[in-house]
């Protein structure tokens, strides 16, 4: 699945963040998707790094997540505090979760870019 150069590396982990935020915004607003969501964001940073020809055990991505998804912590509060708000706060976990991934796929990018040994 690891791309040829980092430049074709980059449009493919930016499909595969597109479809995980689309998938994130489907389920967000269901109370406790959260913990769901959690899981994803590990295996979409595991999927970000195999394309930029990183492998990583569920582990090490989850520490990866950790540095990167960092300065976005107090958005992935506020998509659990959002749970408290039926109805219109359910929607908004939508936007938030979107945005959120959306932010830590281009941070993953820029790291993972980074890390690779792929050519320019």
């Amino acid at each position: 699945m690891a791309a040829y150069s980092k430049s074709q590396a980059r449009t493919q982990a930016r499909s595969a963040i597109d479809k995980w935020a689309l998938g994130f915004v489907a389920v967000a607003w269901i109370p406790g998707s959260h913990y769901a969501m959690g899981a994803g964001d590990i295996t979409m940073v595991m999927q970000v790094g195999s394309i930029f020809g990183v492998d990583l055990d569920r582990t090490a991505a989850a520490q990866v997540f950790t540095i990167v998804a960092a300065p976005l912590i107090g958005s992935k509060v506020a998509h659990s505090i959002l749970d408290f708000f039926p109805g219109v706060g359910w929607a908004a976990k939508s936007v938030v979760a979107g945005g959120v991934t959306k932010g830590v796929g281009e941070a993953l990018i820029g790291y993972f870019n980074d890390c690779s040994d792929l050519p320019e």
